[in-house]
């Protein structure tokens, strides 16, 4: 039976640190899910069947937890006891702010650049590369105990999160519309 009150690093064997080993990772996730899957319960009653759903529901969140740098930033700060509300928190940073509406609408224009190719993969690193310093951040902030400003970096991760997405998606329609 797996202990469901256990951390998500504990249930894959893994040290509880933002850098992790995604080989590990998802050999353990593998593991789990042969071991506990819902079709080896087939033939048992309905209390382990539902024990074998549950237990599954949480070894593939614990997995995507994981696999996100933004949920598992967040999940090291709920270990420590630090709470997010989704419905109000949101960073304050006016400059942060600006900086994304002005990513936002170069990314909107991008179709009009002259090579809009270029100009999304140009985006794209802009948007990791910043992304890849708030991470960075994140990780200084829980090293230095300072747990305001981690959850800060988490909060702005959110924002970088989309952008990604977004950048991908106009990506993936230039290309669809040059082939």
């Amino acid at each position: 039976m797996l202990d469901f009150k256990q951390s998500y690093f504990k249930l894959f064997g893994l040290p509880e640190t933002f850098e992790i080993d995604f080989a590990k990772l998802g050999f353990a996730f593998r593991e789990l899910q042969a071991k506990y899957h819902p079709d080896r319960f087939i033939n048992a009653d309905d209390k382990e069947r539902l024990v074998a759903v549950q237990t599954t529901g949480l070894i593939n969140e614990a997995n995507e937890t994981l696999k996100s740098s933004r949920l598992r930033a967040r999940y090291l700060l709920k270990l420590v006891g630090v709470d997010f509300d989704d419905e109000i928190d949101t960073t304050s940073d006016g400059a942060f702010l600006m900086h994304q509406m002005e990513i936002r609408e170069a990314l909107e224009e991008v179709g009009s650049a002259q090579d809009p190719l270029a100009r999304i993969d140009d985006l794209a690193q802009e948007i990791s590369g910043e992304a890849d310093a708030l991470k960075d951040d994140f990780v200084d902030q829980m090293e230095a105990g300072n747990l305001d400003a981690a959850k800060e970096a988490v909060l702005k991760m959110k924002f970088f999160e989309r952008l990604c997405q977004e950048s991908r998606q106009i990506t993936e329609k230039l290309e669809d519309d040059l082939f």
